[in-house]
């Protein structure tokens, strides 16, 4: 067991309490996928964008992030999720537990890299920026069974307990081949941990969600330098 999933109901119940929010707009975000099946379709566009906004991102996703003007998030968001969709493939349907990571590496970092760029098209509202955290979420919500999100939080307890080489500063240093590690450490976590344990510890939530919040509050305590 890794400091990760250690206490592991306590650290759910303590995301639950302080993460309403964030779980009010993500289960509405599972519904709807679950219900329209493909990712990549229009209508569900809008709740990625929700979701990005209740997960934080929205002071970087520019002023009216639903507008479908040229330069306008949605428009941008668009583009880029039809750059991805035949990266993805059949990823749509995998989870951690069954996807080959090895057989898929190279689709997921191309995935990761055209969401997270900068530049031209960036999602990032300043092109010279990444949108690295922002590109995990993204990936998370179109499918929450397989992508788990990567923020300064998850970096940290990634470093702590997996010695995967995040920096130990604001900018912890996101690239591709790090999201690949992580991946890799929450299926050998999970199945550390048992798969149909694990799923149990909350009936009902996606399973990268549940080791999302996992992440959270790991790194979140040892930011404040608790016990984790």
């Amino acid at each position: 067991m890794t400091a990760i999933t250690q206490n592991a109901k306590v650290k759910i119940a303590y995301f639950n309490e302080i993460g309403f929010h964030y779980n009010l707009v993500a289960d509405q975000i599972y519904k709807k996928r679950r219900n329209i099946g493909n990712p990549s379709a229009k209508l569900f566009q809008p709740y990625i964008i929700a979701g990005l906004i209740a997960f934080d991102m929205g002071r970087m996703m520019g002023a009216d992030p639903y507008s479908l003007n040229s330069s306008g998030f949605a428009s941008r968001l668009s583009a880029k999720l039809a750059l991805i969709e035949p990266l993805l493939g059949t990823l749509s349907h995998e989870s951690i537990l069954s996807v080959d990571l090895l057989k898929q590496e190279d689709n997921i970092k191309k995935a990761y890299e055209i969401l997270s760029a900068g530049g031209q098209g960036s999602l990032h509202q300043d092109s010279t920026k990444s949108f690295h955290v922002g590109a995990t979420k993204i990936l998370h919500f179109l499918n929450p069974e397989l992508f788990i999100i990567v923020d300064s939080n998850a970096a940290r307890a990634f470093r702590d307990s997996g010695q995967i080489p995040f920096l130990n500063s604001t900018q912890p240093g996101y690239t591709p081949d790090l999201y690949i590690q992580c991946l890799k450490q929450t299926f050998s976590d999970i199945n550390q941990y048992g798969a149909n344990d694990f799923q149990a510890l909350e009936f009902g939530t996606p399973i990268t969600r549940i080791y999302d919040k996992l992440t959270f509050i790991t790194g979140a305590a040892l930011k404040k330098g608790e016990m984790a």
